[in-house]
């Protein structure tokens, strides 16, 4: 609810975006998500609660490579209703 601007460090294997609980209050709040994946390692992959919806209802398909970086840009829509973009691969 304090932040817009996120750095989420994956872990090797499986990770999930959980139910967000602050939307309401934020309607219209925009942001980006910088998803590291770990530094060594099998790469992180992103589960999405179904708040979290994107374009075709594709999911998001990171980097694999060691320690890149992806930006997701956000919006939240309403209520239990977050879009997310889709990611701009491989920053270095």
């Amino acid at each position: 609810d304090s932040s817009q601007n996120f750095i989420l460090t994956l872990g090797s294997g499986a990770n999930t975006l959980a139910e967000p609980s602050t939307e309401a209050s934020n309607v219209g709040q925009t942001g980006i998500i910088v998803f590291i994946q770990p530094s060594s390692g099998s790469a992180g992959t992103v589960s999405l609660h179904g708040d979290y919806e994107t374009v075709g209802g594709a999911g998001l398909t990171l980097s694999s490579a060691n320690s890149a970086y992806d930006v997701v840009a956000y919006l939240i829509k309403a209520d239990n209703s977050i879009l997310l973009s889709t990611p701009q691969l491989a920053f270095s």
